[in-house]
């Protein structure tokens, strides 16, 4: 399985930086369920799964803060195909300032990219791939994996203002 690094130019994210600092990013309350897991505030774009069931409705359909927000939308995508023009996706889920212990992305089909950006320190993402830990500093940085099947975790030593972007394709 391959990790993919690529160094980030700060100059691409200034503009969704600021689109962020706008808004404000709720808490994720199923983010309480994971172990381990604080300070977690987190927004999806793309496709979701729908929590709710109905019969005779979707299971899944577009979320509400790609409605709410296009311009940052839009801002999502454009960034992406400007790192890794190729890559394709469904679903884009933003974290802010969280941390969370070893997991993988059960939800999740095919790589991961994770761009990790603002004005912090710490929070360091740690892979553990055929048991070695290797932790790359996140700030202005992306990693490319398989979040499905690579453990994964974020220190909890972040000081200041931390956005993640996380690319993937989810499961239907």
């Amino acid at each position: 399985m391959s990790i993919i690094e690529k160094q980030i130019n700060p100059e691409i994210l200034n503009s969704i930086y600021n689109m962020f600092c706008r808004i404000t990013i709720p808490k994720r309350a199923t983010t309480s369920k994971r172990k381990n897991t604080t300070g977690m505030r987190t927004i999806i774009f793309g496709l979701v799964k729908y929590r709710v069931k109905y019969k005779d409705k979707p299971t899944h359909g577009i979320s509400r803060f790609t409605n709410l927000y296009p311009e940052i939308y839009d801002e999502l995508n454009t960034i992406i195909k400007q790192i890794y023009p190729d890559f394709t996706y469904t679903t884009i889920q933003i974290n802010n300032n969280g941390v969370i212990d070893y997991h993988t992305d059960t939800n999740n089909l095919g790589d991961t990219i994770i761009i990790s950006f603002g004005e912090y320190t710490g929070g360091n993402l740690i892979i553990k791939n055929n048991n070695i830990e290797t932790e790359y500093n996140m700030n202005c940085n992306s990693i490319r994996f398989d979040a499905s099947l690579i453990l994964h975790k974020v220190n909890n030593d972040i000081i200041g203002n931390k956005f993640s972007l996380i690319y993937f394709t989810i499961k239907l």
